[in-house]
């Protein structure tokens, strides 16, 4: 692989991880088909999909541990959240990967599509713009939005987790900034298992992986200083909109 090359990946990792710390996503469902298309409109050599999705499943879990860590320091992060979500999340992917030969693809990638510009709508919907970071956890919408999330995750083959952040809002009641830290905690999780999956499997190249790493820290430092600059309703706009772009292309790839 070519410094050009190695250069690419780190500034594709570096953008993905400003959007990724100012919103609270893994970015992995923007990054695998930046990865795909980018390099070879650069005249780079096209990565394979084994390799991306290698390179990807650690480089978002770097990313988000430190993400993670940072919106904590600022009080935008509650563990409460990421447990309550994450686990029942975690398990419910499990049962909907182990669930997806029974169900045509296209059919789950419309319906995470349609959900996905539903989430959009009630992001703009919402009107709860006050910085408080009080609430009451509710443990029973928590795991109803997990659950759902996580069965669709599985069986389409992709996280899911940013479908999560207008649920965690509109549905569980979670002040936003809460929402986009814990987010990031709920994102470790599956991260967690997929890049020692990854790893175990033989799939991680070392080199490609320490450039997507290099660039995305401190794309994700950056990110995170962003989101905290930017007012409430910004933030709920910003993610609206790259929610909705998410399940447009995903709807357009159906369609066609």
């Amino acid at each position: 692989m070519t410094t050009a090359h190695l250069l690419t990946i780190g500034a594709l990792a570096f953008i993905t991880s400003i959007l990724g710390g100012v919103i609270g996503i893994g970015g992995a469902v923007i990054l695998i088909p930046a990865f795909l298309v980018i390099p070879p409109l650069l005249g780079q050599p096209p990565m394979d999909m084994h390799a991306v999705s290698g390179i990807t499943s650690v480089q978002v879990l770097a990313s988000s541990l430190l993400g993670a860590f940072l919106h904590s320091r600022r009080g935008a992060f509650d563990i409460r959240v990421v447990l309550a979500i994450g686990i029942p999340l975690m398990l419910a992917s499990f049962v909907g990967a182990r669930l997806s030969v029974a169900v045509s693809a296209q059919f789950l990638e419309g319906l995470f599509a349609t959900v996905a510009l539903a989430g959009a709508t009630l992001m703009l919907l919402s009107r709860r713009d006050a910085e408080d970071h009080a609430f009451q956890l509710r443990y029973g919408r928590a795991i109803g939005i997990a659950v759902p999330v996580g069965l669709f995750g599985g069986m389409v083959g992709m996280a899911g987790g940013f479908l999560l952040s207008p649920l965690m809002v509109t549905v569980v009641g979670i002040p936003l900034r809460i929402t986009i830290g814990s987010t990031l905690g709920i994102v470790i999780i599956g991260a967690f298992a997929t890049a020692v999956g990854k790893a175990l499997a033989g799939m991680v190249e070392p080199i490609a992986t320490a450039a997507a790493i290099i660039g995305a820290l401190p794309g994700m430092w950056l990110g995170v200083l962003i989101s905290h600059k930017l007012h409430l309703s910004q933030l709920r706009w910003l993610l609206a909109f790259v929610i909705a772009v998410i399940g447009l292309g995903m709807l357009v790839r159906v369609l066609l």
